[in-house]
């Protein structure tokens, strides 16, 4: 019977505990109330599992040794709950006053926040980029030395800023358990013992602050995005996103003589970077600005074209001013409105349109042709390839770069849209309902300059502990093969035709050096006109250099740029004699 009693009261016991125990921290009540009750059922089953005192005397003392030992086994369980189970949300618990509204919070938790002496972030070559310096009471300052040399909102979207008030973004935010040190749990507790200042982890980027420079002051004070890719590697060497913003504004000075005038300081530069006229600064339009890519997307539908060479059939083409594609809908018109054929026929040599020239001079109504030849089937299959997806393939977010939050780029938005042949016909010279990042642009150049291999992009070379163990270390990682390598070269002699005597001719800025590259007028309804058929255009351009044997692959995107083939291509050739110039 005392068995039976026994094991009902110790079963009873640990469910009381157990669900106790598991009970959110604003739910304490419930976990005393368990607690309570299960104390006096523990007593009753360690009171059976002893045998009794001979004498009155020792029963008394075996009564008050185990309600000690009960009450050593309370204080021991609400610790582990305390500062085991629940210990990270304690400390990081905010309480409101229901009628006030004031808050309160872990101070202390707070105070060792600001003196967490963060990582710094480095460029490819080792200049510092962001730095933490410790000032007055140890508390930890990021400042931007690159600041003196350069203007700091070059970097503000590619390392992101840190914030005490507002949190991180960019790689602050990334690579927040590295810079931070919470990644390493084994340093944290020595930290924690020794009551030591936690020291993060230094991040060296793959950018050349340098050629960063150089492309933000290539893109002037106009809106839009540079992107420059080591085709071979896959590495970043430039991400740039205009209007940007300063790190400075956001970084918080603990030690600042008047704190409430530090943090209105802050709040003021909160608001100017998130104001409607402020052109979304903190947007990052190389990663998550999606447009339609003009006359840049012809490269994947001639890409397409060679793949498949019986439905596409490339060199069996005409370039009319107008071309039809469904009853009821408009013809496909060029650029050019009138005799772009004769001007294709003529230059550099007189010659039957093929796909070189269509290319080269970029006519619409040749590459609406090749789309409603290839079928939105196979437009679509290509197209994947370069992991522009349809939107049932797409998920929330692009898994090909993971450095910085990227949106997945798209072949349209409504299902069933190259159902149409007029859509479709759209689709093949750039519009219709394409909606791609700058990123997946210079990827599409990237993978033609390294023989049709799609090499996976990557911002984040190598991570360091403070000790000088490399604990990460990036390298070239392939995507997939996206064409052979016979189908890489006859493009990239496609892209030199558009420099050499195309409408490119802007981009062949680089003595000594032949640049292949493409042009892109992507049209859209002006959102500040009061006439809903006028359009405005952003300027495209996609290059590579050397052709023969590419170092470089850019993308120039400029908002409202007007037409790609000259400011564009002029600013892609600015950027890639930067490039030759900085980086080895």
């Amino acid at each position: 019977m005392h068995s039976v009693l026994r094991l009902i009261s110790l079963g009873a016991a640990a469910v009381l505990l157990i669900y106790g125990v598991l009970q959110p921290i604003d739910q304490d009540s419930r976990w005393m109330a368990a607690l309570w009750i299960a104390l006096p059922l523990l007593y009753v089953a360690a009171r059976l599992s002893l045998p009794s005192a001979s004498t009155g005397i020792a029963r008394h003392v075996q009564h008050l040794a185990l309600a000690i030992t009960i009450g050593f086994v309370a204080l021991s369980l609400q610790l582990l709950r305390q500062q085991f189970v629940y210990a990270d949300a304690i400390a990081g618990a905010v309480f409101v006053d229901q009628q006030t509204g004031q808050t309160t919070s872990n101070v202390r938790k707070v105070v060792a926040a600001l003196k967490v002496q963060r990582g710094p972030v480095l460029d490819r070559n080792g200049t510092v980029i962001v730095a933490t310096e410790v000032v007055e009471g140890g508390y930890a300052v990021r400042r931007y030395p690159l600041a003196a040399m350069y203007d700091p909102t070059a970097f503000g979207n590619v390392v992101g800023f840190f914030s005490s008030r507002f949190g991180q973004s960019g790689i602050e935010a990334t690579y927040n358990d590295y810079l931070s040190g919470e990644r390493d749990s084994w340093r944290r507790l020595q930290d924690t013992l020794l009551d030591r200042p936690r020291v993060g982890d230094t991040v060296r980027l793959t950018i050349d602050a340098r050629l960063q420079a150089a492309a933000h002051a290539a893109l002037g004070e106009r809106i839009g995005s540079i992107v420059v890719l080591d085709p071979r590697t896959g590495a970043v060497l430039a991400m740039v996103s205009r209007p940007g913003f300063d790190p400075r504004g956001l970084a918080f000075n603990p030690a600042a003589p008047d704190r409430q005038a530090e943090n209105r300081r802050i709040d003021e530069y909160w608001r100017a970077i998130n104001a409607e006229g402020a052109g979304q600064p903190l947007l990052n339009r190389s990663t998550q600005g999606r447009y339609a890519p003009g006359s840049t997307f012809k490269t994947v539908t001639a890409v397409a074209v060679l793949l498949h060479p019986e439905q596409g059939r490339p060199d069996s083409i005409d370039c009319p001013d107008e071309r039809p594609t469904e009853p009821g809908a408009p013809p496909v018109v060029n650029a050019v409105r009138t005799g772009l054929e004769g001007i294709i026929r003529s230059t550099p040599f007189p010659a039957e349109p093929n796909l070189e020239r269509v290319y080269a001079f970029s006519c619409n109504t040749a590459f609406a042709e090749y789309a409603m030849r290839l079928g939105p089937d196979l437009l679509a299959e290509t197209a994947r390839r370069f992991d522009i997806d349809r939107p049932q393939e797409a998920s929330n977010v692009y898994n090909g770069f993971t450095d910085l939050p990227t949106l997945p780029s798209l072949l349209y938005v409504n299902p069933g849209f190259l159902n149409s042949r007029a859509a479709l016909a759209d689709t093949g010279f750039g519009q219709g309902e394409l909606q791609v990042t700058p990123l997946q642009m210079a990827m599409v150049a990237a993978t033609i300059a390294n023989d049709g291999m799609m090499m996976r992009p990557f911002l984040v070379a190598e991570i360091i502990r403070p000790d000088g163990t490399t604990v990460v270390r990036n390298g070239p990682r392939p995507i997939r093969r996206v064409m052979p390598v016979d189908v890489a070269a006859r493009m990239r002699s496609n892209m030199r035709a558009a420099v050499a005597y195309g409408f490119g001719k802007a981009a062949d800025a680089v003595p000594g050096v032949e640049v292949g590259g493409k042009s892109g007028t992507a049209e859209y309804p002006c959102p500040t006109s009061a006439d809903p058929e006028r359009l405005c255009a952003h300027a495209w351009f996609i290059a590579i250099a050397p052709v023969d044997q590419p170092r470089f692959a850019v993308v120039v995107m400029i908002e409202n740029g007007g037409e790609g083939s000259r400011l564009g291509a002029e600013v892609a050739g600015q950027v890639l004699r930067s490039a030759f110039d900085v980086v080895r």
